[in-house]
């Protein structure tokens, strides 16, 4: 297990492959263990760099989480190894927090797609940031990650894939996990949007009932540009529930030269 001291953090990365550099961003209460299947396709042609978000899997979190600051992390990683233009996926949480890398560092990033994501979710972002700080209050991080899971993956997916999200978000502490909820759900990246200037694809889960179609929609309409698909019976994290989809919707994309 690989990490990396940057930004006052301590930084857990998956890293594989060789080649131009691609970013992955993973989703919140996750870690680089979401993107395993994709570290595997694509690291044979790219140098793949998954990295935890602090207060996330292997990172630890000593200057509080805000989507900015985690994006000045994955631009410090970026520079750290080499400092060349990378391709961007990221997923949920990580849209706004690709949006804000391609403000700080906008020569880091060449390509990006965003996944399950959104551009601005207004009061019901901050009301769902409440609720979730509420039911977890009320009963624990263990209880909260196995409606979350029930409610996030398809119902016939791999029962591995709900195994490792239910731990993952179980094993966060309560303060982490609130702290970015209200970070991210609060987060309005609709100006940051409409300056992205690199060919970008915007993919969702056709079932997606965390971050609908509509939002996704609306981050294409933003961008300059952008493309857009969605991925047949995937619902929130479509790289879980249907990968060969997920990879046949944003690989022509992703590894067009």
């Amino acid at each position: 297990m690989a990490s990396i001291d940057l930004n006052g953090e301590r930084l857990g990365f998956d890293r594989a492959g060789s080649g131009e550099t691609l970013l992955l961003i993973h989703s919140l209460g996750t870690a680089s263990w979401l993107w395993r299947e994709q570290i595997r396709r694509w690291s044979t042609h790219f140098d793949v760099i998954a990295v935890d978000a602090r207060g996330h899997g292997r990172s630890s979190r000593n200057g509080g989480f805000t989507v900015r600051n985690v994006a000045a992390d994955m631009a410090a990683v970026l520079e750290a190894f080499g400092g060349t233009p990378a391709r961007v996926v990221a997923i949920s949480m990580g849209g706004p927090i690709a949006a804000h890398l391609t403000d700080i560092a906008p020569h880091l990033v060449s390509r990006l797609v965003i996944a399950d994501s959104f551009a601005n979710q207004g009061e019901a972002g901050a009301t769902r940031a409440a609720a979730i700080a509420t039911a977890i209050g009320a009963g624990s991080m263990a209880a909260y990650a196995r409606q979350y899971t029930a409610d996030t993956l398809v119902e016939d997916g791999d029962p591995a894939h709900a195994g490792e999200l239910t731990a993952s978000i179980a094993g966060m502490s309560a303060e982490a996990y609130i702290e970015a909820a209200q970070s991210v759900f609060t987060a309005n990246v609709v100006d940051l949007y409409a300056k992205i200037a690199v060919p970008t694809l915007v993919v969702v889960g056709s079932r997606d009932n965390r971050t609908p179609p509509k939002l996704s929609q609306e981050i294409a309409a933003l961008i300059p540009g952008a493309g857009y698909a969605e991925i047949e019976g995937a619902r929130h994290l479509a790289n879980l529930d249907r990968p060969e989809a997920f990879h046949a919707a944003i690989d022509p994309f992703l590894l067009a030269r």
